[in-house]
């Protein structure tokens, strides 16, 4: 609106000020997230012991208050999603001597309401079969394929793994132009492909020590990190799209439903 001196001025009835500090203080608060992550990324790839360990967990503790400050009416299955993967990682990687079964159980809570999400907004019941025939199929493999050595940690983690693989699908066919939640979830993918495979050599698998494969996984670098630190940091910054005022862009293949 017009002052009496005729510049503009702002009409404080209608919030345009503190819209306008809103934003401001959305983009401090991103960029300092990022900022802090960048620091605790590097740290996590450069250093080892007790440093090492601390820098990780307080890395996606971040991601997990940055979601739930950020999005203020985000979707609450994805922050959800996002402190089930804290409760996780406690027990993976703060717990000595590490948790696996219960971290693991932790991570499928965190895919299933990550699947929620999903299912949401894709309005499409295909993708809910779709999910329990591979769960059930994937569950079914494993038995045959392990016999003797299955037990509960493999049921869990297949279950786990074949849910991801279904978000990634889900996500990609949603959003085909909002990338951050679908890439998270493949870098996700990557970084539990690599624990997988360290945690099933010698247990489940057998892998030549003089194998390209168990040189990879087994290398002198923190490589599930420098997958897993970018997947739960790109999760945490699209919950911020999950607020009222946004919407993703649905696939012309997939029914897109309004919360």
């Amino acid at each position: 609106m017009k002052s009496q001196y005729g510049y503009q001025s702002h009409d404080l009835s209608t919030g345009e000020i503190p819209h306008i500090h809103n934003k401001k203080s959305n983009l401090v608060l991103t960029c300092g997230f990022l900022l802090s992550e960048l620091i605790l990324y590097i740290l996590i790839l450069t250093t080892g012991g007790s440093l090492l360990v601390y820098s990780s967990y307080i890395s996606i503790v971040l991601c997990f208050l940055f979601s739930l400050i950020r999005s203020k009416s985000g979707d609450r299955f994805l922050i959800s999603g996002l402190f089930c993967t804290v409760m996780a990682d406690y027990h993976l990687v703060i717990c000595s001597p590490i948790q696996q079964l219960e971290g693991m159980v932790w991570f499928l809570i965190a895919q299933l309401l990550y699947a929620v999400t999903l299912h949401k907004r894709s309005g499409n019941t295909v993708f809910i079969w779709s999910r329990g025939i591979l769960t059930l199929l994937a569950a079914i493999i494993a038995v045959i394929v392990l016999t003797e050595k299955t037990d509960a940690l493999a049921l869990v983690s297949i279950c786990y793994y074949a849910n991801l693989i279904m978000n990634i699908v889900t996500a990609f066919s949603i959003f085909p132009d909002n990338p951050l939640l679908p890439i998270g979830f493949v870098l996700f993918l990557c970084c539990d492909t690599v624990i997988g495979l360290q945690a099933a050599c010698g247990t489940y698998l057998t892998i030549s020590e003089s194998s390209l494969l168990y040189r990879i996984i087994f290398m002198d670098f923190h490589l599930s990190w420098f997958f897993y630190l970018p997947s739960q940091v790109l999760i945490a910054l699209s919950c911020s799209h999950f607020d009222k005022k946004y919407t993703f862009a649905p696939s012309p293949y997939c029914s897109f439903k309004n919360r």
